[in-house]
C-alpha cells in the first residue's frame, strides 16, 4: 500500500513538471517591437512579462500647424492567460506599463498661426512639445492563440485603456516684454485647442493591440 502510494506521488510529480513549460518569445505588435519570458504552469493558465520598444518620425498637420512628429514606444507589461479549454486559445488580461510618448517640432517654412494670432517664423523661432499619458500604468485585455509546442505562433488582439494622450507645447523666439507674454498666451491657447481635438475622439482613450510572434518553449 505504501509503496503504491509512493509511485503515484511520483508519476503525479512528473505530469506537473510535464505540463509546465517556460518560453522565450519575440513579438511585432502595435506596441512596438520586444521580447517576453513566459510561464505556462498547466494546460488552463499562463503567464508572462515583456517589453517593447520602437521609434520613427513623421509629418502631420495639426490645428493649420506642420509638425514632424516621433513617437517613442516604450512598454512593458505583465499579463495572465486563461485557457479556458486547455489549448492554444487564450483569454488575457494584466497591466501595462505604459511609457509611449512622442516628440512634436514645427515646421517653420512661413507665417503660422498660433492661437488667434498670426507669427513670423523669426518671431516664433521654435515651436516644440511633447504628447504622453497622464498615468504610466494601464489595465489591459485581450484574447489570442499561444501554443505549447517545442516553437508556436502566437497572435494577439487586444487593447490598453491609456487614457487621452496630454499635449503641451514651448514656443522660443526673440519676442520680450508684452508681446511675449501675448505669445505664451497664444501657445496655451494653441494647446487647448488641440487637446479638445484629441478628446472629441473617444477612440483615443485606447490603444489598439494586435501582436503577432514566435516562441520557443523549454
Amino acid at each position: 500500500m505504501k509503496r503504491s502510494a509512493v509511485i503515484l506521488v511520483a508519476l503525479a510529480g512528473l505530469a506537473g513538471r510535464a505540463e509546465s513549460q517556460v518560453g522565450i518569445g519575440i513579438r511585432a505588435s502595435t506596441l512596438g517591437v520586444g521580447g517576453e519570458l513566459s510561464l505556462r504552469p498547466s494546460r488552463y493558465l499562463g503567464l508572462r512579462l515583456g517589453g517593447n520598444y520602437l521609434t520613427f518620425t513623421r509629418s502631420a498637420t495639426i490645428e493649420g500647424i506642420d509638425y514632424d512628429l516621433t513617437p517613442k514606444l516604450q512598454s512593458g507589461a505583465g499579463i495572465v492567460e486563461l485557457h479556458p479549454f486547455g489549448g492554444s486559445f487564450h483569454l488575457a488580461g494584466g497591466l501595462l506599463w505604459n511609457s509611449n510618448e512622442g516628440d512634436v517640432e514645427a515646421r517653420l517654412a512661413g507665417p503660422i498661426t498660433i492661437g488667434s494670432q498670426t507669427y513670423q517664423p523669426s518671431d516664433v523661432g521654435s515651436l516644440t512639445g511633447l504628447v504622453k499619458y497622464e498615468s504610466r500604468t494601464a489595465p489591459y485585455a485581450g484574447l489570442g492563440f499561444s501554443g505549447r509546442g517545442r516553437v508556436s505562433v502566437l497572435f494577439d488582439l487586444g487593447v490598453v485603456f491609456s487614457g487621452f494622450p496630454q499635449v503641451s507645447l514651448t514656443g522660443g523666439g526673440n519676442l520680450t516684454g508684452q508681446a511675449k507674454v501675448v505669445f505664451d498666451q497664444n501657445v496655451d491657447q494653441e494647446v487647448q485647442q488641440i487637446q479638445t481635438e484629441i478628446e472629441s475622439r473617444k477612440y483615443l482613450k485606447y490603444h489598439p493591440v494586435v501582436s503577432l510572434g514566435l516562441r520557443v518553449g523549454f
